[in-house]
């Protein structure tokens, strides 16, 4: 069974933000599909992630399968959020 991604508001979102920021520990560097939220990167599919627990009454550490792609940004910008996919630095070769 699918997960049910129209429970999810752009409210639930932005809770997921502030739960990713306020929780303790350290946070690894932020790399691939990222959703800005007061001018940080954060990493969209722990975001989205939360954001589902947080919408359907689940523990926000609760593990979910789900792949993120270039449709998770679009969900997200359909949410009013700013989105971007962060490309991986190649280190640069000497001659």
């Amino acid at each position: 069974m699918g997960l049910n991604w129209k429970s999810v508001k752009s409210v639930h979102v932005s809770e997921a933000c502030e739960v990713y920021l306020n929780s303790g520990g350290p946070k690894p560097k932020v790399r691939g599909l990222v959703i800005r939220y007061k001018e940080l990167p954060l990493p969209a599919k722990t975001i989205l992630r939360i954001a589902y627990c947080l919408a359907n009454n689940m523990p926000p550490e609760k593990e979910l399968k789900f792949s993120s792609s270039e449709g998770s940004l679009r969900f997200l910008r359909s949410l009013g959020f700013q989105t971007e996919r962060l490309q991986a630095v190649q280190p640069v070769e000497k001659d």
